[in-house]
């Protein structure tokens, strides 16, 4: 996170100042910057570094890292600089892929696109200033109707281990749900998504009746051996809890044939009874 980022969160927690001083004296290391959410858009770091975990527990060499709406590019540039902490903790390869229309967001369809929040226009990308900065990421421009299609029949990047959903749109959203229509080889038996747009201002008004709430409703009731599902209780499990603890889902690929094997890292588990007197 940028000087002004931490000044401005430091503000906003007058609590949190002096371990904001600290952080920008001596930055923590990425682990535990992830751990203590500590990271700007730390969500892209949890679902890839988490990914990267399954994979290395699998035996599986390289994950893809996926984004869908990259619009101005930021969160782009931040998953390629996750992409690199996350092969040196865990030694798993990380491809990173973003997917945009270039443009700015299309006409809506209809109510399930939310037309009352966003417009055809919002998001628009400086195409080429964005390939300046990006050093490793295939950035894929165009309708993703059609782009991930193609995408799927190449099929010569490594299996999708994390995608972060940022398209708005419930017609988008349903059109980037084709990424996991490939074949099992093609997904990690457990993918991590971020949902962008299931929690916003009072404006928004999120439901499970449009936008990307109903997109995975209907892409689970779709795909009888593929469900997306929220992870339930992340926030207690984090050392920090945030909002964005409420975005991650996990995409359960059922008919991987992988999917039964133990990553668990405890290997045994015992309970004995405890002795009373």
């Amino acid at each position: 996170m940028g000087l002004l980022g931490k000044v401005g969160r430091a503000i906003q927690n007058p609590g949190r100042v002096l371990e904001h001083i600290g952080d920008l004296i001596s930055p923590p290391p990425f682990l535990e910057a992830l751990q203590w959410d500590k990271l700007e858009r730390t969500w892209l770091a949890y679902g890839l570094f988490h990914a990267a975990v399954e994979a290395k527990a699998l035996g599986i060499p390289g994950i893809s890292a996926v984004e869908f709406g990259v619009a101005g590019g930021n969160g782009l540039v931040l998953l390629e600089q996750y992409a690199e902490q996350v092969e040196r903790a865990t030694s798993v390869r990380c491809h990173v892929i973003g997917f945009d229309g270039g443009e700015g967001m299309p006409e809506p369809i209809d109510h399930r696109d939310l037309p009352y929040i966003w417009q055809p226009g919002f998001f628009r990308m400086d195409v080429d200033l964005l390939k300046q900065r990006l050093r490793r990421a295939q950035l894929i421009l165009g309708n993703v109707a059609q782009t991930v299609p193609e995408f799927n029949a190449r099929g010569d990047a490594p299996p999708i281990g994390f995608v972060s959903f940022d398209l708005d749109f419930y017609w988008s959203t349903m059109e980037a749900f084709r990424l996991f229509d490939q074949a099992p080889d093609r997904v990690l038996p457990r993918v991590f998504c971020y949902f962008d747009d299931c929690i916003g201002d009072d404006w928004e008004l999120h439901s499970q009746f449009a936008g990307e709430l109903l997109a995975i409703g209907d892409f689970n009731d779709r795909h009888p051996s593929r469900k997306i599902a929220p992870i339930y209780g992340l926030r207690h499990k984090r050392r920090r809890p945030a909002p964005w603890n409420d975005m991650m889902f996990v995409m359960h690929c059922f008919d991987h044939p992988r999917y039964k094997d133990h990553v668990h890292p405890k290997r045994d588990w015992h309970l004995p009874l405890t002795r009373r007197g």
